[in-house]
């Protein structure tokens, strides 16, 4: 189970890695296509080309197809927006596409789908140039880039409008609209909006225009992009004037107005605000306003060089001058404005004849694009051929291995059966054996019990007997020395009972070992103070070696009971003038208590056999005490159930060391 768990992290890991290096790679290679658009709009051409072409050959040269793949591109995006050779960019475009195919490279690819745009944009091929840009963008969705993803989807927004799908167009920007809103880009938001309102203007519907106008005003003045404000402000009142709203569309020339005069190089956007104004009073019929503010907006026309712009003051000089009734300043502008409409014709005409002969080498070359994409599809379809055999394969074998498998299983599971019952029984026979020795056990533990009470008792019986018969033949002595016994056998029965009691309690449960900290050398020299009047009778010494504290953490009660039996032990089988000694010793993961002892000592056997139950080993004291048989067995069980154990080291005549341990 933790190997798989180790697997799957391992895994989910690596995925993640995976993930984050192609997001790290589409990043670098959108740096770069910026980075290119900027250096083609900067530098000179003929440098640009001469660089390309020799990286070009020096990458077929060392067969770096990946490298070869970027130049070409690069070189086809300079022949598209400089030199305007887009047959030679065709050229280079397809085999980057053909590099990049073979090479499964799906970042490469988007840019090259790129490419294949920008150069179908060029001849307004719209169409074709719709279907590179949708497949880049269905590319992209295997990678995270909101920037490229931005990129594509306003391409795709005028590209659909292009191509007269206004719903496409429109649902296109305002997903732009949302991405922006949602990442707080104000610049993005106000130029979404914007587009949305130049189509809804042309679709006439005005109000839905005038709705994202305003909102994409608001935002303009909140960034303070003001050429943008007044630029709004303009589009804004074109539309009230259509919907003969004259009050409100004047009203927002005039704030555009007084924001444009503080801009400098704003002489288009000036000079179409002074045409909307004259277009505004030619409606309300006063030529004379329209004549001064057209005639503002005509040099401010010409020097910003915009034909169309021009063209549009002429067109309303002329419209002016007819209502002024100079009707021959009306035909020279008109003339100007047939002149102007004929040159841009003709220019029109040229682009439009320049456009269909590149059109046309670029269609003859779309063959070799629908050959790859045919190659592609093919590839696709036998691969596709192939995975199902071979998933026919697989699922043929692993229905076989299956089969093997569920043979196999119901062989071994009537092996294990055969092997549970057969362990079953072994387990039930020893069960049976153990419950016989625990009887046994039993009988003979009870036997030992009523061995060791009938002494007491027997004593007792014979002294109250002594007692109730012959007390006035006694003396004041003899009846002492029997009240001594008799106090002996009655402290040795009492010792019985409570060990006896202690240990039922242990193994009934009734005692729950709940550990809890406490401090050892301050708990032996409790004992020590419990204990040192029957030592002191005995003229015996007792000593802790510990001073500082040792903190434990165990039942202090069966503990301490653990101490107090050993502690008495040691007393009761050490000779006058003796020593016992007590400590704790730290190790690694335990402390061990030690009592130690001059006394008498035991042989090894006995040593093996005083701490178990079936055997019964009492034996008296150096002062004629008598034990219980149980104490011993009361710290085994004791020190086991706090988790540790006891052991006994003793050499006869010499002495005793009983040592138990704690875990840390």
């Amino acid at each position: 189970m933790l190997r798989k768990t180790i697997f799957l992290v391992t895994f989910f890991l690596i995925s993640i890695c995976n993930l984050e290096a192609q997001s790290s790679e589409v990043a670098s290679e959108w740096n770069w296509f910026k980075s290119l658009e900027e250096r083609i709009s900067n530098a000179n051409a003929e440098e640009l080309l001469e660089n390309k072409q020799e990286e070009l050959q020096s990458a077929k040269d060392i067969d770096r197809t990946d490298i070869e793949s970027k130049v070409s591109k690069e070189l086809a995006f300079i022949h598209i927006h400089k030199t305007n050779n887009l047959e030679k960019a065709m050229s280079l475009l397809i085999r980057a596409l053909d590099i990049d195919e073979k090479a499964e490279n799906e970042i490469a690819l988007i840019f090259t789908y790129i490419g294949f745009y920008q150069l179908f944009e060029q001849v307004e091929d719209y169409y074709y140039g719709k279907e590179f840009l949708e497949k880049a963008s269905n590319l992209l969705r295997n990678f995270n880039l909101p920037p490229l993803r931005l990129y594509i989807n306003q391409n795709l927004g005028y590209t659909y409008y292009a191509t007269g799908e206004t719903g496409k167009s429109i649902e296109q920007h305002q997903n732009i609209l949302k991405y922006a809103q949602t990442e707080r880009i104000p610049q993005i938001e106000a130029e979404a909006h914007t587009d949305l309102a130049d189509i809804y203007t042309n679709e006439n519907v005005y109000e839905k225009a005038l709705n994202h106008y305003k909102s994409a005003l608001e935002t303009y003045r909140r960034i303070k992009s003001t050429l943008s404000e007044a630029e709004c402000l303009n589009a804004i009142g074109n539309i009230y004037l259509m919907q003969n709203k004259s009050k409100k569309a004047y009203d927002n020339y005039t704030v555009a107005l007084d924001i444009l005069k503080n801009i400098k190089n704003a002489e288009a956007q000036l000079a179409s605000l002074y045409n909307s104004v004259g277009r505004y009073y030619l409606k309300e019929d006063n030529p004379e306003r329209a004549l001064a503010n057209l005639r503002i907006a005509n040099p401010l026309a010409q020097s910003s060089q915009n034909q169309e712009l021009v063209q549009e003051t002429y067109a309303l000089l002329s419209k002016t001058y007819k209502a002024l009734g100079n009707f021959k300043s009306a035909l020279e502008y008109s003339e100007l404005f047939k002149a102007l409409e004929d040159f841009l014709q003709k220019e029109k005409n040229d682009r439009s004849i320049l456009k269909m002969q590149s059109r046309y080498s670029i269609n003859q070359k779309q063959s070799l694009i629908d050959q790859l994409e045919l190659n592609r599809i093919q590839k696709e379809f036998e691969l596709e051929e192939e995975k199902r055999f071979k998933n026919f394969l697989i699922i043929m074998v692993v229905l076989i291995a299956i089969i093997l498998i569920l043979i196999l299983t119901l062989f071994i599971l009537q092996r294990k059966n055969n092997s549970k019952l057969k362990a079953a029984n072994l387990k039930v026979k020893a069960q049976n054996d153990e419950l016989e020795d625990l009887n046994a056990t039993k009988d003979k533990f009870f036997s030992i019990i009523g061995h060791d009470l009938k002494g007491p008792l027997n004593s007792l019986t014979s002294f109250s007997g002594l007692l109730m018969n012959h007390t006035s033949s006694l003396s004041t002595e003899e009846i002492q020395m029997l009240a001594k016994d008799l106090d002996k056998s009655l402290k040795n029965l009492f010792a019985l009972l409570e060990n006896l009691l202690q240990w039922s309690r242990s193994q009934t449960g009734n005692i729950e070992f709940k550990a809890e900290e406490f401090d050892l050398t301050e708990m032996l020299d409790e004992n020590k103070k419990l204990l040192e009047k029957q030592a002191e009778n005995k003229k015996i010494s007792i000593e802790v070696k510990n001073t500082k504290a040792v903190v434990a953490k165990a039942h202090p009660n069966s503990i301490t009971t653990v101490i107090r039996n050993l502690l008495s032990n040691a007393i009761k089988f050490t000779e006058e003038d003796g020593q016992i000694k007590m400590g704790v010793v730290e190790e690694k993961n335990r402390y061990v208590v030690k009592i130690a002892d001059n006394g008498v000592g035991m042989p090894k056997e006995v040593a093996n056999k005083i701490f178990r139950i079936d055997t019964k080993h009492s034996t008296q004291g150096t002062a004629k005490e008598k034990g219980t048989g149980l104490g011993l067995i009361l710290c085994k069980e004791f020190v086991e159930k706090n988790g540790g154990e006891i052991w006994v080291k003793s050499e006869e005549g010499k002495g005793t060391i009983f040592s138990f341990s704690i875990p840390k």
